[in-house]
């Protein structure tokens, strides 16, 4: 279930989008300012913010540069909502990074089948089985392999999210977030440099997730032994790359 959170100045528009994305499935929560939109992102991990750019002069640039200087949120998909074509509005939203603008009274099929096309994409990473490239370096290779089986086992215990308890689905969704976000980190990294101390640090963090979240799960009555080995699975693949980074960092300092 992806999360998004709807920034609006009306709370007519909030709601028109809320209850339209409800209707396909995605979890919404609505603020009314950016100041707002940041304090939810610190305390809260959504998979897409949909924005009314009409807020552009209350704070909005600065506020979307803070979002994306939260932890997992560096690379979160904005969508931009706008009542009028102001070329300057549109050229700082192209500017910040955000995936399309959309007219704000009649965008909200638009928005649905753009957020459609990044979950599809999205799903398919979760879903590749292809084979991990195999280089000169041990360690790297096992963290990449890792990182798979980890992506691999979070798609089969999505189907049983409804045991997970109240807080289930976003607990779960910052497992998922932090699988993929590994895996991508990881493939741009070069042989042998994991002896980088800002390197470890950024994964130690990425895999603290998945064990924490996961440590949570496991203490929900409700869960049936099977999606329990499947979360006592991530903690042993979590500690085992935990105890890869100590290595990469004994060996730094020897």
């Amino acid at each position: 279930m992806s999360r998004v959170l709807i920034v609006a100045v009306e709370r007519i528009t909030g709601e028109r989008f809320q209850e339209a994305l409800g209707q396909r499935g995605y979890q919404t929560a609505v603020v009314w300012n950016p100041v707002q939109m940041v304090e939810f992102c610190r305390q809260h991990t959504p998979d897409f913010i949909v924005i009314d750019l009409d807020l552009a002069e209350h704070g909005l640039w600065s506020a979307v540069q803070a979002v994306k200087g939260i932890g997992m949120l560096a690379n979160i998909p904005f969508f931009g909502l706008s009542s009028t074509e102001h070329a300057g509005v549109l050229e700082k939203a192209n500017a910040a990074g955000f995936c399309s603008v959309f007219p704000t009274h009649k965008g909200t099929q638009s928005v649905l089948s753009a957020l459609e096309g990044h979950v599809g994409e999205e799903n398919s990473l979760e879903e590749e089985i292809e084979p991990i490239e195999v280089g000169r370096d041990p360690s790297l290779n096992r963290l990449r392999e890792l990182a798979r089986e980890i992506i691999n086992m979070t798609v089969s215990l999505k189907a049983h999210l409804y045991e997970y308890g109240e807080d289930g689905p976003e607990l779960f969704g910052y497992i998922e977030d932090a699988g993929i976000a590994i895996r991508k980190k990881l493939n741009p990294v070069e042989e042998f440099s994991l002896h980088d101390q800002e390197l470890r640090h950024d994964f130690r963090n990425l895999i603290g997730s998945v064990t924490g979240f996961a440590e949570l799960i496991l203490m929900e009555p409700g869960v049936s032994p099977i999606p329990a080995q499947g979360m006592t699975r991530l903690r042993e693949w979590s500690r085992e790359f935990v105890n890869i980074l100590d290595e990469q960092k004994a060996d730094a300092k020897a």
